[in-house]
């Protein structure tokens, strides 16, 4: 009771104007490299690429790169040029163009609007109940929860017109959005509603955006967001982040005319890594190196929207977490089964004690996935030994642990409607 009375006095003394979240416009360009040292071989490629060669599988359908982020100094590299598919590796590159056209601190909007007659003396909306979809990947129950008390406190509780869904609406529901048509994710809002106390009287339809605008809704930062994606590796939170930078052509797009990747070396086929992608180690390890200039204009690091092995939850929750490299390596999975006959791949930073920040990629296709993780793990723990060890410079506790919820309501006063709160598109 005490955060809903702080909320309210948030919203009525302190609104959050529409307008005040706006895209950056400031595209992050693929920087020169470092000059690089000249390189010099680990053993630990050699060893991985003997136990590749054992278990029968084609060195051809591999690929390895390991530099240092510093000078560019190649430490290891194995068709570093050669596009591979990486699986869910590309929510990297989904979440480099995101953040770069929005911002770690962006919210994606949901407006709810009363097309028709507010009587708070009835508590009924007497026409439609209007939902502005603004493409936020994890609307969820708890959101529909929260719009529901709104919608009461401004004296709602009935609405005698229809549910009506405009714009690129999503209803989270366990991570599975990504196989849920509008009208389903319009029927899980609509059911949601009506369990918190908004009775709706007529159908759920689709139509435009048009009505008096009641609240809007904010969703966590896109930091906290991306985190959720890689670390657990969900397709329909970067399916839906994707669409709001204008899907894959729009990925795509971005990284070869913006960031400055070759089209030779990267075709994005899906935000999420599903079905046919490919990237090169190589710019798999640029996008790394967008990534870390990108977060560092918002004061982040890595960590902050990829998952430490061994100490996150997620797909690097059981991986990598020795008690000597455990905090050294902050990393994103890729995984697909039968795609281009099994391909599993794992792309990140390692914190060496001798060479500082380290950058991987290991691309794997054509094999047993099972297999190919437990080679990649005993691979980069190889290649830290050789490095003097691994340096835990992240964090040691789970980041997505207390599943932080940090979404804002912004309530408008219907007694003195200003003109902009009248939409209609």
């Amino acid at each position: 009771m005490k955060r809903f009375f702080a909320l309210i006095f948030l919203v009525i003394f302190f609104p959050i104007q529409a307008n005040e979240i706006k895209t950056t416009g400031e595209p992050v360009a693929l920087e020169p490299a470092p000059i690089a040292t000249p390189p010099r071989s680990l053993q630990a490629l050699a060893s991985y690429k003997e136990e590749l060669v054992s278990r029968g599988d084609s060195l051809d359908d591999q690929g390895v790169m390991i530099e240092r982020l510093d000078s560019g100094q190649v430490l290891a590299e194995h068709n570093a040029d050669t596009p591979f598919n990486p699986a869910s590796v590309m929510k990297l590159a989904t979440s480099l163009v995101a953040l770069s056209k929005f911002g770690a601190d962006y919210r994606y909007r949901t407006d709810i609007l009363a097309d028709g007659e507010v009587d708070p003396s009835s508590r009924k909306v007497t026409g439609d109940l209007v939902v502005g979809g603004g493409c936020d990947p994890m609307f969820s129950q708890a959101d529909a929860q929260q719009v529901a008390m709104y919608l009461s406190h401004l004296g709602i509780t009935r609405v005698t017109g229809s549910l009506r869904i405009t714009g690129p609406f999503y209803y989270f529901a366990n991570g599975y959005h990504l196989n849920l048509s509008p009208e389903t994710s319009a029927g899980k809002l609509r059911s949601a509603f009506q369990r918190a106390g908004i009775r709706i009287e007529g159908a759920t339809v689709f139509g435009q955006k048009s009505g008096n605008l009641l609240l809007s809704h904010y969703s966590d930062p896109l930091n906290r967001i991306l985190l959720f994606q890689n670390a657990h590796s969900c397709n329909a939170v970067a399916e839906v982040v994707g669409e709001s930078v204008g899907g894959a052509t729009g990925i795509q797009d971005y990284l070869t005319h913006d960031f400055g990747l070759a089209e030779s070396e990267i075709f994005v086929g899906r935000a999420s890594g599903l079905e046919f992608n490919r990237i090169s180690p190589k710019a798999a390890l640029n996008v790394l190196r967008g990534l870390i200039a990108v977060l560092e204009k918002y004061s982040l690091k890595p960590e902050d929207i990829m998952p430490v092995a061994g100490v996150d939850s997620g797909t690097l929750r059981s991986r990598l977490g020795g008690d000597d490299i455990r905090g050294s390596v902050v990393a994103k999975t890729g995984t697909l089964g039968s795609t281009d006959r099994g391909v599993s791949t794992l792309v990140g930073i390692a914190h060496t004690r001798t060479d500082g920040i380290v950058l991987f990629a290991i691309l794997d296709t054509g094999g047993g996935v099972h297999g190919y993780r437990r080679l990649q793990d005993k691979f980069v723990e190889a290649f830290l030994a050789e490095e003097g060890g691994g340096a835990p410079a992240c964090r040691l506790t789970d980041a997505l642990a207390d599943n932080i919820h940090d979404s804002i309501v912004q309530v408008f006063d219907l007694r003195r409607p200003e003109p902009a709160d009248r939409v209609s598109d």
